[in-house]
């Protein structure tokens, strides 16, 4: 017994880059809220995330076990960590005045960095698209 396969129709376009749930593919540009021709949206972001910085754990535990020998212990004072918290707010307006808006969290600034780097390639995969069908001339 061999299976066949259930429908033979064109296979859908691989997603090129996917932000939460916004995703593109070479020609569309799919959201929960609907999908768009890629070189008819906009793409923008706005970052809400803070980084601060901490005295870490362990530079206080070593403090206390070290407090006898008082001005090594204050340089375990000197180490520090740098905490990124917060969300990137990533919005695609589609044509008609349509929007979607996804906040992205992120929880260190590698994750932040790649947020952004999603987005211009998005921006870029827009303006190929553009290019192609002439709006950019």
């Amino acid at each position: 017994m061999t299976l066949q396969p259930a429908a033979s129709g064109p296979t859908p376009a691989p997603f090129l880059v996917s932000i939460g749930n916004i995703h593109a593919t070479q020609h569309h540009v799919v959201t929960p809220a609907g999908s768009w021709p890629i070189a008819e949206v906009n793409v923008s972001t706005h970052d809400h995330t803070s980084t601060t910085t901490h005295t870490p754990a362990w530079a206080i535990v070593m403090v206390i076990l070290f407090i006898w020998f008082f001005l090594l212990s204050l340089l375990f004072l000197l180490a520090r960590e740098t905490r990124v918290s917060g969300y990137v707010n990533v919005t695609v307006w589609g044509p008609g005045g349509q929007a979607y808006v996804e906040n992205v969290p992120v929880w260190n600034a590698v994750q932040r960095g790649d947020v952004f780097n999603r987005v211009g390639y998005l921006q870029g995969l827009i303006g190929a698209a553009r290019g192609r069908m002439g709006f950019g001339a």
